[in-house]
């Protein structure tokens, strides 16, 4: 089957300022390179992808193109034409913007380009791809309730099937984190077009997710394993120091 790894990069990070005024998230220091080199190095083992895209602002593109010619990486930049916090489009806009660039054809596997994981991406693929045509998105164990009122919460059936997403709730239902780690099938894929057509919040993917949990089922894969959100100094800062200190992990994605 056809599978396309779309790449999201289109905020400005502005809770990251002054580190991202200048430089895009996925560009800053990380390792031995910068943050989209641990993300790309994820998809490496993930089997049959045929492309891959990363969206992003057009503040921000001339550089994710030099990042790509100097790694001369296999990956099309998409630039969504916007270039200040207040004109930009959202992750769910930019998510559709990349899907018409591939006619609509096949699976997608989404990736936020600040979300850092020691888990092997292509574990989460194999298990997503037991349950198409329906959806499915990568979940984390917060190691307590008070983190996981920092995020969008799931519960799930036996079968896996989210049950309920919440998003930052000060009672959050359970303590397992919904990810901007999706895999979609294409049977689903016009959902995103038809959230947006009906005033869908396109800057949160998580009101996405809630939005197709109603609508029908969305499994959600438990990840065994480390996760950053790079959302802000104190996160980007751990994200470093375990990255310098356990160089594996690089290589694990």
């Amino acid at each position: 089957m056809a599978l396309t790894a779309i790449l999201l990069a289109g905020g400005y990070a502005t809770r990251l300022y002054p580190l991202t005024r200048d430089t895009p998230k996925a560009l800053l220091p990380l390792g031995g390179g910068v943050i989209l080199d641990a993300v790309v190095k994820s998809l490496e083992r993930v089997a049959g992808i045929d492309q891959r895209l990363l969206v992003t602002n057009h503040r921000f593109a001339e550089q994710f193109l030099a990042w790509q010619r100097r790694h001369r990486q296999d990956v099309r930049i998409v630039d969504d034409g916007t270039d200040t916090v207040e004109n930009r489009l959202g992750a769910i806009r930019d998510l559709e913007l990349a899907r018409t660039h591939v006619a609509g054809r096949g699976d997608l596997l989404v990736v936020g380009t600040d979300n850092l994981f020691t888990w092997p991406l292509e574990d989460f693929v194999d298990s997503a791809q037991r349950h198409r045509p329906d959806p499915s998105i990568a979940l984390w164990e917060a190691p307590s309730t008070a983190a996981a009122t920092q995020f969008g919460v799931v519960t799930r059936d036996p079968t896996s099937r989210i049950t309920s997403f919440v998003e930052k709730s000060p009672q959050p239902p359970s303590r397992e984190v919904a990810l901007c780690v999706y895999y979609f099938p294409e049977a689903m894929c016009g959902q995103i077009k038809e959230f947006l057509d009906e005033g869908g919040n396109p800057d949160a993917p998580g009101y996405f997710i809630q939005w197709l949990a109603r609508r029908g089922p969305v499994f959600g894969l438990l990840m065994q394993g480390a996760w950053y959100d790079i959302g802000t100094l104190e996160a980007y800062q751990a994200a470093v120091k375990a990255w310098s200190h356990d160089t594996t992990k690089e290589a694990r994605g």
